[in-house]
């Protein structure tokens, strides 16, 4: 019995030690767990640099046609239109016939400028023969300068007639013309339809304009005034394309404030090979403020906010990842500027960061 209670008492002894350096090991193993390494691979980071401390300037404004590649083309004589063979926003080579008309000012200055061809034809004949009789001492210095006039007139009421005709071209139908496109570009205007009567007191047949440049007038209130100048950079957005920013440069700042607004406007002059920048379509343009002071700025998709605090997920040397509290000095925009709590250079996580800031507390815990 008692050699029973002996050996009870020796397993129990040896259970308890067991028992004991089995807690301390686990204790000892979690005391001096590592802090995880992330693989490079899997996370994004930006470093940190130091650059001018900016604030952005968000100017309201709409998209407008380059005045300079409009045509407006108003009618010179009256007639019916018989065809159009355009539509809105069609796009239109120069010399493409646009419609077709009837009109009797056209078949008359088409008749009087034939009849006038022939009148220069004899008109330079007699000024030929003028000239020779001339040479010869038979007709005077009047006479010749008489006929010079003559054939100078001539061909400048022809000119004249050639101009007017100039955007028509007779068709093979008697008395119809076609009305051609002044340049290339973009209808962006079109009053023609079959039966449409016109004068050359009607507003615009059709204005065509060519897209590929267009001008950005943006307002610019009283308190943005000093610091919006020519030469600035600007992001264009609109909500019509939301994924998408365009950059331009502020060309032109007029210097009277428009009398209803109350503003100055503000041009900045866009390519736009896309077309996405449609004249009449609303956008915000936003220009950079410099302070004149500089800061360590990072991007602000890095912030992670946290028990009512600010965070940045800054990844070490050695891979590790360390969520640091930091005070943000200055925000603008998608820009986070610190002039204390991070340094120059310092790697900052921008993806994926508030998922591996809750891997990286719940190591920590």
């Amino acid at each position: 019995m008692l050699k029973s209670n002996r050996t009870f008492i020796a397993i129990a002894a040896v259970s308890l030690m067991l028992t004991a350096c089995y807690e301390r090991k686990e204790e000892a193993e979690k005391t001096a767990k590592p802090a995880a390494a992330f693989l490079p691979s899997k996370i994004t980071t930006y470093p940190a640099v130091i650059e001018p401390i900016t604030e952005s300037i968000r100017l309201t404004g709409q998209i407008e046609y380059n005045p300079n590649q409009v045509v407006r083309y108003a009618s010179l004589v009256t007639g019916v239109i018989t065809k159009s063979y355009i539509s809105l926003g069609d796009r239109v080579r120069k010399g493409q016939v646009l419609a077709e008309m009837r009109s009797a000012e056209l078949s008359e200055l088409n008749a009087q400028g034939r009849v006038l061809e022939t009148q220069l034809k004899v008109a330079e004949r007699k000024l030929a023969s003028t000239k020779s009789m001339f040479e010869d001492r038979i007709a005077s210095e009047k006479d010749l300068v008489e006929a010079q006039s003559e054939t100078e007139i001539l061909k400048s009421e022809i000119e004249k007639i050639k101009s007017n005709l100039s955007l028509y071209n007779a068709s093979s139908e008697k008395g119809v013309f076609q009305i051609k496109a002044p340049v290339s570009g973009y209808v962006v205007e079109n009053n023609m339809s079959g039966g449409t009567q016109i004068s050359n007191t009607e507003p615009n047949l059709f204005t065509i304009s060519d897209l590929s440049e267009v001008w950005v007038t943006t307002n610019v209130y009283a308190v943005d005034l000093p610091f919006v100048q020519t030469g600035m950079k600007a992001v264009i957005k609109s909500k019509a394309y939301p994924e998408d920013f365009f950059e331009g440069t502020i060309s032109d700042i007029s210097q009277v404030f428009d009398p209803q607004e109350r503003v100055l406007k503000a041009r900045i002059r866009m390519q736009n090979k896309s077309l996405k920048l449609k004249p009449g379509l609303m956008i915000e343009a936003v220009v950079k403020k410099n302070s004149g002071e500089v800061a360590v700025g990072v991007p602000a998709v890095a912030m992670i906010f946290y028990n009512n605090e600010n965070y940045l997920l800054i990844q070490k040397p050695d891979n590790t990842l360390e969520p640091r509290k930091v005070t943000v000095d200055v925000k603008d925009n998608d820009r986070l500027f610190f002039k204390s709590g991070i340094a120059a250079g310092e790697k900052v996580v921008i993806n994926n960061q508030l998922l591996l800031f809750s891997e990286v507390l719940s190591q920590e815990n």
